[in-house]
């Protein structure tokens, strides 16, 4: 997972590049009554407090995909609101993905963003605030497994006890950049900043085997996680599309899949 993270990073940095060198074109300044957005990104944990006799571990790591809709008051501010799902991971640092074991989140994110430039520009900063509810796993889970290690110490085995309490409600500033790929279609980049206003992730590995046979490292997370991510707009009503713009929307991702 994590060269596959790194690859994309690589890829979306190149696709940048290529968008800033190609001729700016200008928009007029049309109206859009609504947007719709799709995209996913990566969590990271970002407070790990680990117990005393526990090895230290780096933060743990997860998956966000979303799917929202913009309603637009004015030229520069706009409602936001749709669906997302929240992946968290327990002890990514010994998993072969995002932990050994998987912690969902569901529900709605609902906010505004102000956007800073005027529309006919390529590149359009904005700022937010957001309230994400949830709907799944709100109940206090408790439990033990026995896991493989897949990373860190390959072919080990051990035991998982885990303590977790997802929060139904966090509150969320976002910073983000939209950039004009066609006339209604943009390129999404945001991150967000989620507060939990109560839970945590608890757990702790003690090895059964190998190198390290009867240590443990463990984790003791409260809910604030950050999330970057990266999405696709489409602006409606829709506007044409000229055949340059088209020939350079296939140039970028011509490049894009062959990085």
């Amino acid at each position: 997972m994590k060269k596959n993270m790194k690859r994309m990073n690589i890829r979306t940095l190149t696709f940048v590049a290529l968008v800033t060198s190609f001729p700016i074109p200008t928009f007029a300044q049309y109206d859009k009554n609504w947007s719709l957005q799709a995209g996913f990104g990566e969590i990271n944990m970002v407070e790990n407090k680990y117990n005393e006799g526990d090895q230290y571990i780096p933060e743990d790591k997860g998956n966000t995909f979303y799917l929202s809709a913009d309603y637009w008051l004015s030229l520069r501010v706009a409602l936001n609101g749709g669906l997302y799902l929240e992946q968290q991971g327990l002890i990514t640092n010994y998993a072969d993905g995002i932990g050994l074991k998987k912690v969902n989140m569901f529900g709605i994110n609902a906010g505004a963003k102000y956007y800073f430039f005027p529309k006919k520009w390529v590149f359009q900063p904005h700022i937010g605030a957001y309230i994400y509810t949830n709907f799944l796993n709100l109940a206090r889970t408790k439990g033990e497994s026995k896991v493989a290690i897949e990373q860190g110490q390959p072919g080990s085995r051990g035991f998982l006890t885990y303590d977790v309490q997802c929060p139904a409600l966090s509150l969320s500033p976002r910073i983000g950049i939209d950039i004009h790929l066609l006339s209604s279609l943009s390129l999404c980049f945001d991150f967000d900043y989620r507060i939990g206003l109560w839970g945590s992730n608890k757990a702790q590995l003690r090895f059964a085997d190998g190198r390290m046979v009867g240590q443990t490292v463990g984790i003791e997370e409260r809910n604030i996680r950050s999330s970057i991510s990266i999405g696709l707009k489409m602006d409606f009503p829709v506007r044409p599309v000229s055949g340059k713009t088209m020939d350079n929307l296939f140039r970028l991702i011509y490049y894009w899949f062959n990085q």
